[in-house]
């Protein structure tokens, strides 16, 4: 009896120890998107200066290069998180409620409580550095809702199939693609921007969110172009309560990125199989529209905290 007991609690920590493995996109991602986007919003506030174009605000100064450091550091160290930390908050969204769900009275399995949280740190923090390493977790947080697999949401941490990561978080960022996008990106930016910073800060940054994790869930639902099938194909929402339950992997798996052969049946053609090759142009467009939109976030998001002076 003892023994089995040992077993089922070796068993059990080390279910909670891969759960808490999982993550959205890696550190260097995080990082990544978030230097791009505070280079970017650094271009359009000198072309705004230079076409004065007014967005209603006192602040127009960019965050130093020191100050963008505490904000990475923070934003990585939340996108890797400590081992206890991921293990009693995981890092799904909700889009269906505020508060977080919790599972046994005891494991976060949303984060719309925490970002909450941070949210309000983010004001009342006294130090600077603060303020700072809250917003770099709030940020975390926004880029994490344009990954599908956050959102719909898919359970990534699949132990029994040896494999703790949906593939699209390690889809690599088309940074020159992005870049290319500056000034349409500032247009879009500032035409938001001036409703955004109309709202407090706290509910702006919320209504970014729900907006981002909103845009996942509408490209996760559309067609895969030229093919009689959805994005759903690889993350299928839960048929019961979307976004309350967990959803699955659909008929193409866990393969975004890979070659992969499924069923995608019409009426027409009830063996219908749909292809997509290794690191077909569709997996790119997809990809480059979800890191798109976090990039736009997260820009609109420094815009917000930077011109009402909250850092």
């Amino acid at each position: 009896m003892k023994k089995s007991m040992h077993w089922r609690s070796v068993l059990l920590f080390a279910l909670l120890w891969l759960s808490a493995s999982t993550q959205a996109y890696q550190g260097e991602l995080h990082q990544q998107l978030t230097f791009m986007s505070a280079k970017q919003l650094s271009r359009c506030m000198t072309t705004w200066q230079d076409t004065n174009l007014a967005l209603g605000t006192q602040h127009d100064e960019a965050l130093s290069a020191l100050e963008m450091r505490y904000v990475v550091r923070a934003n990585v160290a939340s996108a890797k998180g400590n081992f206890f930390g991921r293990m009693f908050r995981w890092n799904y969204y909700d889009v269906t409620r505020d508060e977080s769900q919790r599972v046994i009275g005891m494991f976060a399995t949303r984060f719309n409580t925490r970002f909450e949280e941070v949210n309000a740190q983010l004001r009342s923090a006294p130090e600077s550095r603060d303020r700072l390493e809250a917003f770099g977790e709030l940020l975390s947080y926004l880029q994490d809702v344009s990954t599908p697999s956050r959102v719909v949401p898919v359970y990534t941490g699949r132990w029994w199939a040896f494999n703790m990561q949906d593939r699209f978080d390690r889809y690599p960022i088309d940074e020159a693609r992005l870049e290319s996008l500056g000034p349409t990106l500032c247009n879009e930016v500032a035409e938001v921007g001036q409703s955004l910073l109309q709202e407090e800060s706290g509910a702006g940054l919320k209504t970014l969110l729900t907006a981002a994790a909103s845009s996942t869930l509408t490209a996760v639902n559309a067609e895969i172009p030229g093919m009689p099938a959805q994005w759903t194909s690889f993350w299928q929402p839960s048929a019961d309560n979307a976004g309350a339950d967990f959803g699955d992997y659909g008929s193409a798996g866990n393969n975004f990125g890979k070659r992969v052969e499924f069923r995608c049946a019409t009426p027409a053609d009830p063996k219908m199989r749909c292809l997509l090759l290794k690191d077909d142009p569709l997996y790119q467009e997809f990809a480059f529209t979800r890191h798109r939109d976090a990039l736009r976030s997260t820009m609109l998001a420094m815009l917000l905290v930077q011109q009402q002076g909250e850092l």
